[in-house]
C-alpha cells in the first residue's frame, strides 16, 4: 500500500472519528436541554398544583364557614332558644348553676361519659362534644363555658370551667385533657388567632 494510500486512510479514520464525536455531543445537549425543560415543567406544574390548591382550600373553607354560620346557624339558635323557653310539668324554667370546685370539676369530668362517643366527621365533631358536655355539666347544676377557638383556615370548639379554687380552665371535650387556650398558643399544631367564651 502507498504511503499516500495509508495517510488518506489515516485522515478519513480521523473525519470519521471527528463526525462521531460530534454526533455524540449534539445527542447529549439535546438530552441535558430535554431534561432541563422537563425539570422547569415540572417545578411549574408542582407550583402551580400548589397554588390552586391553597387558592381552592382557602375559597371552599370560606364559603363552607359562612354557610355554617348563616342561615342554619340562626335557624339551630332560633330553636334552641324556643326550646329553652318551653316549660314542662314540674321542670322549672331557670336552673341555678354555680361555679364548681377544681376537685368538683374533675368528678363530674370522670363520671360524664361524653369523651368516650366516637368522633364520627360531618355527623358528630368537636362542637357536638362541647354542646353535650356542657348539657350534662348544666344537667348537674355546674356552670361551663362554650370556647370557640380559631387558628388560621381552622377552627375548634372546647368547654372552660371557671373553678372557684383554681380559676378558669379549659378542657379538650373529645379527651377531657386540660388545654391552653390563649392567643399565640399552639393547639394541635396551629397557632390559637383568637377564641371567644361564650357562658
Amino acid at each position: 500500500m502507498s504511503e499516500l494510500k495509508k495517510i488518506a486512510i489515516a485522515i478519513a479514520r480521523i473525519v470519521l472519528r471527528v463526525v462521531v464525536l460530534i454526533q455524540g455531543l449534539i445527542v447529549l445537549i439535546f438530552i441535558v436541554a430535554i431534561s432541563a425543560e422537563v425539570g422547569i415543567y415540572s417545578d411549574k406544574i408542582a407550583a402551580a398544583y400548589a397554588d390552586s390548591y391553597e387558592a381552592g382550600f382557602a375559597q371552599t373553607y370560606d364559603i363552607g364557614y359562612q354557610e355554617a354560620f348563616g342561615e342554619p346557624f340562626d335557624k339551630g339558635y332560633a330553636k334552641g332558644y324556643e326550646i329553652g323557653l318551653e316549660t314542662k310539668e314540674g321542670v322549672a324554667r331557670r336552673v341555678e348553676l354555680r361555679n364548681p370546685t377544681h376537685k368538683e370539676m374533675w368528678e363530674f369530668l370522670a363520671r360524664d361519659d361524653t369523651d368516650a362517643n366516637p368522633h364520627v366527621v360531618g355527623e358528630y365533631e368537636c362542637v357536638d362534644f362541647s354542646a353535650q358536655l356542657i348539657n350534662n355539666a348544666k344537667a348537674n347544676g355546674i356552670r361551663v363555658a362554650y370556647v370557640h377557638i380559631r387558628a388560621e383556615k381552622w377552627a375548634h370548639a372546647v368547654v372552660a370551667f371557671e373553678t372557684v379554687d383554681r380559676g378558669l380552665i379549659f378542657i379538650e371535650p373529645q379527651t377531657d385533657d386540660v388545654k391552653k387556650v390563649a392567643v399565640g398558643a399552639s393547639y394541635w399544631g396551629r397557632t390559637i388567632v383568637e377564641f371567644h367564651i361564650i357562658w
